[in-house]
């Protein structure tokens, strides 16, 4: 009898680490259904930046617009700040927003100008309620950065202080750095100590600069923590800033990305909050066929495949959504991701899905 009760308990046992083994796995990776967030209203507008559970998109002729994002429907964006050359108007124009939800605008010259890379002014907006409040330049305070010898690539930005910003970008006569901290209010930037250590050639220091800051990325952690990634591959890192020294704290991905070379297969696109990080990785095409070569006529990778990290890097979770996109995006009250198309090369309206994360 002593013997059955023995046997019967490691019988418990056993089914109990499988079935934990099986739970386990199951909360690792999960696969959610997506629902179509309506956008009729919203053609030929094309989001850029989500900042808060605002989208602000850009249309045409390059003005942006903005209103409120929700799992069912993007509602009707209204023009916030006009694309010209005008008083109150801006050239190329890249956005960002502090924790207390003031919007901050940098503007590069026009896009068909020689310096189209240089800094002409940064403009924080600090009443972002409505469409009016965000289109009165008595709420505006502008500084000319029109002197400062920058080139700025990418188009997303952290605010650090009330007037300094980390940006992807470089001193015009030393293009030997990706990240830079500009101080808006001293008319000054401090470049930080990283330059990708892939073996390039020196005569590619040009190509590789703009490999490494064009379509890249950085988002914060509202804290001291930082990740950058590059869509030209799988490319990401977490890092703390020490002075002009960055610590990189952990990988998530590491392949060199390509110099002059065919565009990788494989390649991602990241959002984060201050807990998580949410990496999309994209390796099939729009039909949603792996991509066994480089297509010009369909370039861009999809996928479907979220990873799910903390900010130390460690992956928490895989999330496999029913639709592919590009691009994703996250509330902010991170209870929702937002899967968008991106600009698909069949000239097709582009389309929002939105998966909720608050079961998880």
């Amino acid at each position: 009898m002593k013997k059955k009760s023995i046997l019967f308990l490691c019988l418990i046992g056993i089914t109990s680490f499988v079935s934990c083994s099986d739970k386990s796995s199951a909360e690792f990776e999960v696969s959610l259904e997506g629902q179509l967030v309506k956008t009729d209203v919203n053609k030929g507008k094309w989001p850029k930046w989500m900042l808060g559970d605002d989208i602000y998109a850009v249309d045409h002729d390059w003005s942006v617009y903005s209103w409120k994002l929700t799992r069912t429907e993007w509602q009707k964006a209204e023009k916030v700040l006009v694309h010209g050359h005008g008083q109150n108007e801006f050239g190329d124009m890249v956005l960002s927003q502090d924790d207390d939800g003031a919007l901050y605008v940098i503007d590069h010259p026009f896009e068909d100008d020689m310096a189209s890379f240089l800094l002409t002014s940064l403009t924080k907006i600090k009443q972002t309620e409505n469409s009016t409040a965000i289109k009165d330049p008595n709420n505006w305070e502008r500084y000319d950065l029109s002197k400062m010898p920058f080139w700025l690539c990418g188009d997303q930005f952290v605010i650090l202080s009330d007037s300094t910003i980390l940006t992807i970008g470089t001193p015009k006569d030393d293009i030997h750095h990706i990240l830079s901290i500009v101080n808006f209010k001293n008319q000054t930037f401090t470049p930080l100590d990283y330059w990708p250590n892939d073996n390039t050639p020196e005569v590619l220091d040009e190509e590789k600069l703009m490999v490494y800051t064009q379509g890249s990325g950085i988002k914060g952690n509202g804290k001291d923590r930082f990740l950058y990634w590059d869509d030209s591959g799988k490319f990401a890192f977490i890092f703390t800033i020490d002075g002009t020294k960055m610590n990189i704290l952990n990988h998530i991905y590491s392949d060199r990305l390509p110099i002059a070379k065919t565009p990788p297969l494989e390649r991602i696109h990241c959002c984060a909050d201050n807990d998580r990080i949410y990496l999309l990785y994209k390796h099939s095409n729009s039909k949603g066929e792996i991509m066994e070569e480089f297509d010009m006529k369909d370039p861009f990778p999809w996928g479907n495949t979220v990873e799910v990290y903390d900010w130390d890097g460690v992956k928490q979770r895989v999330i496999h959504l029913d639709r592919l996109g590009q691009e994703i995006m996250l509330s902010k009250d991170s209870k929702t991701l937002y899967l968008y198309s991106g600009y698909p090369q069949d000239g097709s309206d582009p389309y929002i899905y939105s998966y909720d994360l608050s079961s998880l």
